[in-house]
């Protein structure tokens, strides 16, 4: 009698497994079934902001629902990636994340969520190099010339970056702390808006991987790249490392979502991703933004992202910089 019972259960049990599995298999099958959110934690207007546009018109195309862009700036990313950390992991809610989200978490000693435990990578869309372009009037017209000049003239020069936190913002201190420039680091909110002071004067130079148009029309005047090399894009730009060696600081976007999204919705995303990334139009769109498509698998992104985290606290951690 007792082993009968015991079998009784075990069949309830796996009957009711099966018809779970059913259930999410159904759910997965129809996903998605409404809009989806995405997330841009920068305002209107750069890089993460284009980005973020691009992804959602040609998503909205390939699965079949509207996918909205909702920008939510602050605290150098945090307050619209702390929004998708939170939010329900069903699908519906993504973050356009960056190396400002690896950044912040040795930025701050308490950060707003926590990166390694509550959002897991969908997939890398590019890399991109920061460019530094100055005030087409600033005197100082290399890099070993802006160097000399800021130690000539201690805080006189100021560097407009992108943002708390931003890689750009770590750019210029990592400039600061390996020449002994007396270099002042000027955050502002988004590119748009520290290239436009720049123009008009009221920085003498920026850090944005959003510059390289300007560069190109000659509203800025392009000094360097950013990255360990030179720039297929910008080849006649020389690499901060040819003058400071060792100097590398390499820009990546990539889609995250709530840690506990199913795995077959990040899966069916990511692949969605990396065939978006081989349209030519795509490729030509990012070109004109500087950037360099990737389109990796969740694994892939994941082990980027680690690698990343391990590289960024070996740098930020002797520098002491503390944003809280």
């Amino acid at each position: 009698m007792k082993t009968f019972r015991k079998i009784a259960r075990v069949m309830l049990a796996t009957g009711l497994a099966t018809v779970l599995a059913g259930a999410s298999l159904g759910a997965m099958a129809a996903w998605p079934d409404k809009p989806i959110k995405l997330v841009v934690p920068f305002p209107p207007g750069g890089n993460t902001d284009a980005l973020g546009r691009l992804v959602a018109q040609h998503l909205t195309t390939s699965l079949g629902q509207t996918v909205i862009v909702e920008n939510k700036p602050g605290a150098g990313s945090m307050i619209g990636s702390q929004m998708v950390a939170r939010a329900a992991p069903d699908g519906y809610t993504f973050l356009v994340g960056s190396i400002a989200n690896a950044l912040n978490h040795y930025f701050y000693k308490k950060p707003m969520y926590d990166i390694t435990k509550e959002l897991i990578p969908v997939s890398q869309l590019v890399a991109v190099p920061n460019y530094l372009a100055i005030n087409n009037n600033f005197q100082a017209r290399t890099m070993a010339d802006i160097i000399a000049y800021a130690k000539a003239n201690p805080e006189k020069v100021s560097c407009a970056t992108t943002g708390v936190g931003t890689s750009t913002y770590m750019s210029c201190e990592m400039l600061k702390s390996m020449t002994g420039a007396k270099i002042v680091n000027v955050p502002y909110k988004g590119g748009a808006a520290a290239m436009q002071d720049v123009m008009g004067g009221q920085a003498q130079m920026v850090i944005a991987n959003e510059a390289l148009p300007f560069i190109q029309d000659k509203r800025l005047t392009g000094v360097a790249v950013t990255t360990a090399k030179r720039s297929s894009l910008a080849p006649d730009l020389p690499a901060i490392s040819e003058t400071v060696p060792g100097f590398d600081v390499t820009s990546w976007y990539g889609i995250f979502a709530p840690t506990g999204t199913p795995p077959q919705i990040v899966e069916k995303l990511s692949a969605e991703v990396a065939k978006m990334l081989q349209s030519p139009e795509v490729r030509k769109r990012l070109d004109t933004l500087g950037a360099t498509p990737v389109g990796s698998s969740p694994k892939e992104f994941g082990a980027y992202v680690n690698a990343e985290m391990k590289r960024w606290e070996a740098v930020i951690k002797p520098l002491n910089i503390s944003l809280d």
